[in-house]
């Protein structure tokens, strides 16, 4: 049987109820616990029970609530210890409340605090009450007693001074607590604790309130002998003799100790990262701010900031594991301030990005130095789980008054600098511009667009055919989608796609492409007797995050799509991020039917061992291998190469990008299976495309 306890819960959220009763149990207690939520059931419930404590949600609608449940409480003079259940991002805008009376803000993601902090604020409470009954006892007793031992309770720390604050009486929990024995303690006064947060004038204004026979509270930070500290929160009551003058002072003292390290914690973690411990994100903004400050008063210490993010940091942490991740980040962490003097400030603002504010530096040109040197020094190997990694990383640099005058502004320029050189090439440093801000504005706004774009009937899907050489029959499309923006016309894919990618638009697009193909297979094939596939490109995103193999077996099953009628493309880059996830994927594709392209190969790892292992149907060669191809070239022997390698793996090969007649009938020498381009055909409407198979096989009967 665990150790009983009465809590109230204020959360609508039957699975968040369900892992705070969890927590509790298996933390060795036994709960009586009551939910609500409303702040009308809160009046009446809070009423029904001696609660322990009170748990309390941060999300909506409680977040709007909170103020009036304290307010409450309060006004009622109900003293139960309200516990905030804050998700984390929100623990900062949520740490306020500490001042309104919340004795504590606990982590709903992990609850790993919440037994502990539960069984600490349930002693408190019982201290509390023990308290206030022997004040209230004293209190009733200081005209008729004169010196009496009531209040030397040993579940408080207790000690008695004379007039003149010698110690005369401790009892053991005090020399326990303080580490002195008691007969080192008589006779000496309160300064051989050494007290460490009250000044002299404060020491002298509490000496002057007791001395007028006025009772003390407060909290002080005392030493032990051994030089460690404990904190104690403190009731001093003078003891007034018949001549009205005080003879003697009673302390009850309650060690508060790990309730000031817990706030300690809690203000630490919501200003520095849990994992390099660098300050973060709000810190380092405050941090700027005052360094801004600095210069417009001073005139010196020109603020420059620096963002620097770790190149390919989401592939290192996938092959090697997310332990593996954390270690290279402290690692890089403990880099960055090697290198850095000592008055830089350095923060992690999150995932793989950091960043350094210096204000030593005397123009641009010096911190360009200063980051490529910095990114030099950062590149050394890190051997860590049998591997050898070697770093590379963006830097993006802002400067006060280019661009900016603000921390905010500042950081974001940095950043958006950063974004900057990692588009251009990888490992290099960018100076934001007001060119790069535009750029910014101008993707924000295509990708808001492209938001309404797919309710609006914005999107559509176009289809480019594919000739079989070998029939000189179309079977084969590719789904290309397009979008016509009301006021730009038609918006490049190169433009729009990767914004998709990013903003995770790129889902429902695909669900419309797919249901686009279904219907046109619906409508060529089965209706009109053309057999017709047609292939789906897919996004890492797509492809890892959604499971594109029921996807296309729902769409089987709701619309009788042969599964042979599909085909799914994949970039070399997605197929090799992880082969263990990869390949049971393709292979569950192939064994239902549905074809599988490798599309624009040779533009990424083309590492022959990683081709072999892949579940494959087609290979598709990028249209740059066509460029100076004629017979006899180094292009042709590169051509022909990887036509044969692909037929002897066993998959047919689809060339891309041919123009030309010329380039068509060097294919057919070259053996490859099909082509695609515009010598055939540009990507169609789905309504052209039946007239233009009828114009085709035409040509073919003449």
């Amino acid at each position: 049987m665990g150790s009983p306890i009465s809590v109230l819960i204020l959360e609508n959220d039957s699975n968040s109820v369900f892992d705070i009763v969890r927590e509790m149990k298996a933390n060795g207690l036994s709960p009586l616990y009551k939910v609500v939520e409303s702040f009308g059931s809160f009046e009446s419930t809070v009423l029904e029970e001696d609660w322990d404590a009170i748990l309390c949600s941060t999300r909506k609608p409680f977040q709007l609530e909170i103020s009036l449940y304290l307010k409450y409480l309060n006004e009622k003079k109900i003293d139960i210890p309200v516990i905030l259940l804050s998700d984390p991002e929100e623990f900062q805008k949520n740490l306020h409340y500490m001042k309104s009376g919340v004795n504590d803000i606990i982590d709903r993601k992990t609850l790993l605090r919440l037994a502990e902090v539960l069984e600490r604020e349930r002693r408190e409470l019982v201290y509390r009450k023990e308290k206030n009954t022997t004040e209230t006892f004293l209190f009733q007793s200081l005209k008729e007693i004169q010196l009496q031992k009531f209040a030397l309770d040993q579940a408080n720390i207790v000690s008695i001074t004379d007039a003149n604050g010698i110690i005369t009486y401790v009892n053991d929990a005090f020399a326990k607590g303080s580490g002195f024995q008691v007969s080192e303690l008589l006779g000496q006064n309160h300064r051989i604790l050494k007290c460490q947060n009250k000044t002299k004038e404060e020491w002298e204004k509490i000496w002057e309130t007791i001395h007028k026979g006025h009772v003390w509270r407060g909290e002080i930070l005392n030493t032990k002998k051994d030089g460690s500290v404990f904190w104690v929160d403190t009731t001093i009551v003078p003891f007034i003799g018949t001549d009205g003058s005080v003879f003697q002072y009673i302390a009850i003292h309650h060690d508060i100790t790990d309730r000031k390290l817990a706030e300690e914690q809690l203000t630490h973690d919501a200003f520095y990262d849990s994992l390099t411990g660098l300050p973060n994100r709000a810190l380092y903004l405050a941090r700027i701010e005052q360094k801004i400050f600095s210069y417009n008063i001073k005139k010196d210490g020109y603020p420059i900031l620096f963002c620097i993010n770790i190149d390919n940091f989401k592939r290192i942490n996938h092959s090697i594991g997310n332990d593996a991740g954390d270690q290279i980040l402290i690692i890089f962490s403990s880099r960055l301030k090697q290198f850095s003097d000592k008055d830089a400030v350095i923060t992690r603002l999150g995932a793989d990005n950091f960043s350094i504010l210096l204000n030593h530096l005397l123009s641009i040109e010096e911190a360009f130095d200063y980051a490529y040197r910095l990114l030099e020094y950062i590149g050394d190997v890190i051997p860590i789980g049998g591997y050898e990694i070697y770093l590379t990383a963006s830097c993006g640099i802002s400067a006060f008054g280019l661009g900016g005058k603000e921390a905010d502004v500042l950081l974001r320029n940095a950043e958006i600098a950063m974004f900057h050189a990692k588009s251009q090439k990888v490992g290099t440093v960018a100076v934001f511009n007001q060119a790069m801000q535009e750029k910014i504005h101008f993707q924000l706004e295509i990708q808001n667009d492209l938001k309404k774009a797919l309710i609006q009937n914005e999107i559509s899907v176009f289809y480019q055919p594919i000739l079989d050489l070998k029939s000189n029959k179309i079977g084969h499309w590719e789904a290309l989608v397009r979008w016509r923006h009301p006021q730009r016309g038609m918006v490049s894919p190169a433009e729009f796609i990767p914004l998709a990618e990013d903003s995770g638009l790129i889902v429902p697009i695909t669900r419309f492409v797919l249901e686009q193909t279904a219907n046109v297979i619906e409508e060529v094939q089965i209706k009109k007797g053309y057999p017709i596939s047609i292939a789906v490109n897919l996004s890492p995103q797509v492809f890892f995050d959604q499971n594109i193999f029921h996807w296309i077996v729902d769409l089987h099953k709701k619309r009788e799509i042969p599964y042979t009628s599909l085909q799914v493309e994949i970039t070399e880059s997605l197929a090799m991020k992880n082969l263990s996830e990869t390949v049971p994927i393709l292979s569950n594709l192939i064994d239902i039917g549905v074809k599988v392209a490798l599309d624009d190969f040779g533009t990424g790892f083309s590492s022959l061992s990683y081709l072999e292992k892949l579940p494959l149907s087609i290979l598709k060669i990028d249209k740059s291998f066509l460029n100076n191809v004629h017979v006899g070239s180094k292009e042709s022997y590169l051509l022909i190469s990887i036509i044969n390698m692909a037929h002897d793996l066993g998959y047919s090969v689809v060339a891309e990008g041919v123009e030309e007649l010329e380039q068509l009938e060097l294919l057919k020498s070259y053996m490859c299976d099909e082509i695609q381009g515009y010598w055939l055909s540009k990507p169609i409407p789905s309504p052209e495309i039946i007239p233009f198979l009828v114009q085709f096989y035409k040509k073919e009967h003449k």
